[in-house]
């Protein structure tokens, strides 16, 4: 029975010092999106959200660590072109047989939860103050997608002026779902990650690089560049 005790208490020793290199770090933030795209020449910036709640355990206190948890985070884009000729991009939705050229827009915004798993190295700056560099893969399902499309065309007619496109077709706005767009649910890529630790307040600037597919039938490759900044509070456990 005493060996039995012991045993129990040696145990629970042993999990309450493991604990110590446990902790959960709440985030806050806001990304900004830019999607890989050749075609496109002005290539705008969107910006979304990013808030979870980190894992961390220190393998080396102090020094080495490793880094993962659970965030809501979203990607997509908004762009806007020109069609030339009759060209319609609602389907079901055809301009008229004289039209010249046309407007378009589009908007994306997909939602995740994302979990990266990353390498962290820690250096001390300060008292109480460190500088991480962290770096590794993350994973990500897809919740719900949504995208939106409008379009206009524009055919020439009489104005007072002249020969100008003064009469306008418009199409109407359409919103598709992540399965009528057929995209792909799981997402993955590469994280790096830059931060500033102070006491138990957290700072960190990211950056990811989308390597999975967009759409069931696309390839793997760079699709996002992803810049983020999120505040958080580390609380440590076993304390």
């Amino acid at each position: 029975m005493k060996k039995f005790v012991l045993f129990v208490m040696l145990m629970m020793c042993a999990v309450s010092v493991n604990a110590q290199r446990w902790s959960l770090t709440p985030e806050v933030g806001m990304t900004a999106i830019n999607r890989v795209d050749a075609s496109l020449v002005n290539k705008p910036w969107d910006s979304r959200w990013k808030v979870g709640i980190g894992v961390g355990y220190d393998v080396i206190p102090g020094w080495f660590s490793v880094k993962s948890g659970l965030y809501y985070t979203q990607r997509g884009f908004s762009y806007k072109g020109l069609l030339f000729g009759q060209v319609s991009v609602i389907e079901g939705v055809s301009a008229p047989e004289n039209a010249m050229f046309g407007e378009y827009s589009v908007k994306s915004n997909r939602h995740f939860l994302q979990m990266p798993v990353m390498a962290n190295l820690s250096i001390r700056l300060a008292d109480d103050v460190s500088l991480n560099l962290a770096a590794g893969p993350y994973i990500a399902c897809s919740m719900t997608d949504r995208w939106e499309v409008s379009q206009m065309h524009y055919r020439p007619g009489e104005t007072a002026s002249g020969g100008h496109y003064g009469e306008g077709w418009s199409g109407v706005g359409t919103g598709y779902t992540s399965a009528e767009m057929n995209d792909h649910p799981f997402d993955w890529g590469v994280s790096f990650q830059v931060g500033i630790e102070a006491k138990q307040w957290v700072m960190n600037a990211g950056y990811e690089l989308d390597l999975g597919k967009e759409f069931e039938y696309d390839k793997c490759g760079a699709k996002y560049h992803t810049l983020s900044l999120s505040v958080g509070y580390k609380f440590k456990l076993g304390k």
